[in-house]
């Protein structure tokens, strides 16, 4: 008898300490949930509050932060969770110019600040080549080189390799029967953009009151499209998924699409085109001419499809500005429509655009212009941003924390504004370069005596690339270091 009390009192225990340890189990997991969801025990007030993650990182890196008036213990690249709600954050650095941004930290979310580049307190400024002059730049997606053309008189293309403080010149002339030539008395040759595997370079060349395109590789192999194809071409895009693969808009208004390595022409993609844009995946979205009721449409051609699918038609634009880019951010596709003065962002489901499969269209913002838009499209790489430019004005949206920044540049906008990097739009006009976040906060003047409207950051964020002109009237490839 007394064995079977204890045997039951020994289970008894047992069960009792199986609870507890489950028990206790599940109060850890529910807490680690919590933790990582970020909420926190706010012990003056006795509640638990969620606030949001915030990643940090800076070029260089090992940089203070400064929350409101605290500062981390950790230096860049780090991650807390802070409470939600506004907050100034401050990252600096000795020997350069304080980074500081006001933000918003939503609960249970991640706040990117990932993208934070210091620019020294003393640009010093080096001269790494001297050019005899310098008509057109153009830098490669891969921040390896530029391409430029010195005269533009002159059929020579010089390909720059920048390697930290150094820079190579490869001079590649074009062959005499590469562009037209015969009884021709002026000539301009001008670099228009790289394919996106960085191997070629597209170059128009206007001559009399005619114009053609060449494509040119690294060893300076030309390939005449214009003349090669018979084929009058408006605007020419390198399909991004495939640098052999080129489309164009003819001056009869048809986008086409032209194979460089067996220089082949497919006939009339979509006809009654305007302007047209290539995204990533290879996708076209264009822009229709007016009917003659003065209807326009934006549509799309997915890649390998037999037809493209209208989005939305417009009516009374004749004499408007229209305009349709489609890009992906990671998983979700978005469109770009420009519309007048009007921009509006899209979240978008796209099926094959010869199927019948239903779009979705999700309105995500209007950013507000003053006047019809000139510029429009998609940060480089992720496509985390979108912007719209129309005179003065530049807007830009973050797609994933949804916020529309107004951003006031010290240059003239008379060109389009271009990307440092994923984060950072800059300009060189005016002899002015600068650059800045996304938002155009953190502003920053470069240089003074610019030339050109190139400039170009290493693939190692240490070093930036313009090109100079001296008092003395010489022209340098020239160099900022921005960190050891």
């Amino acid at each position: 008898m007394n064995q079977q009390k204890a045997r039951l009192r020994q289970r008894i225990r047992l069960a009792f300490t199986y609870a507890v340890m489950t028990i206790a189990t599940l109060v850890l997991v529910v807490i680690c949930l919590m933790l990582v969801q970020g909420y926190r025990l706010d012990f003056n007030k006795g509640t638990v509050r969620q606030g949001g993650m915030v990643q940090f990182d800076s070029r260089p890196d090992g940089a203070t932060i400064q929350i409101d008036a605290a500062t981390l213990a950790n230096r860049t690249a780090t991650r807390i969770v802070a409470t939600s709600g506004q907050h100034t954050v401050t990252i600096s650095k000795d020997g350069f110019v304080p980074w500081q941004k006001q933000v918003n930290v939503k609960a249970g979310s991640i706040l990117w600040l990932n993208y934070v580049k210091l620019v020294p307190t003393n640009i010093d400024v080096k001269d790494a080549m001297d050019l005899s002059g310098l008509d057109s730049a153009v830098p490669a997606p891969d921040k390896s080189r530029f391409a430029i053309i010195q005269n533009k008189q002159q059929p020579a293309v010089d390909f720059l390799k920048v390697d930290n403080d150094k820079i190579e010149r490869k001079q590649r002339t074009l062959a005499t029967d590469s562009y037209t030539n015969d009884g021709v008395a002026n000539h301009a040759f001008t670099v228009e953009s790289w394919s996106r595997d960085n191997k070629l370079v597209l170059i128009s060349h206007t001559y009399d009151d005619s114009k053609e395109y060449l494509v040119t590789d690294l060893d300076g192999k030309t390939q005449n499209i214009t003349r090669d194809l018979g084929v009058q071409i408006s605007k020419l895009a390198f399909d991004p998924s495939d640098s052999q693969t080129v489309y164009v808009l003819t001056t009869d208004s048809d986008v086409r699409r032209i194979k460089l390595s067996d220089k082949t022409l497919s006939g009339p993609l979509v006809s009654d085109v305007s302007d047209f844009y290539v995204s990533k995946n290879g996708w076209i979205s264009y822009a229709t001419k007016p009917n003659n009721n003065g209807d326009r449409t934006v549509g799309y051609l997915s890649k390998g499809a037999s037809k493209p699918r209208a989005l939305q038609t417009f009516k009374g634009m004749s004499g408007r500005s229209l305009n349709l880019a489609i890009e992906e951010y990671y998983y979700d596709t978005f469109a770009l429509i420009t519309k007048g003065k009007e921009a509006t962002v899209k979240k978008v489901k796209l099926p094959a655009s010869d199927s019948t499969d239903q779009i979705r269209q999700d309105l995500l913002a209007t950013l507000p212009l003053a006047s019809d838009v000139s510029y429009a499209g998609f940060s480089p790489n992720e496509h985390l941003y979108v912007y719209a430019q129309a005179g003065q004005s530049l807007v830009t949206y973050n797609l994933e924390l949804k916020s529309i920044a107004n951003v006031s540049t010290k240059t003239t906008a008379t060109s389009e504004i271009a990307w440092l990097d994923n984060s950072h739009i800059m300009r060189v006009a005016g002899g002015v370069f600068e650059f800045g976040d996304y938002d155009g906060t953190n502003m920053h003047t470069m240089a003074t005596d610019a030339v050109g409207s190139a400039a170009m950051q290493s693939s190692n964020n240490r070093f930036l690339y313009y090109f100079r002109k001296h008092n003395s009237g010489k022209i340098t490839a020239s160099y900022i270091k921005m960190y050891d």
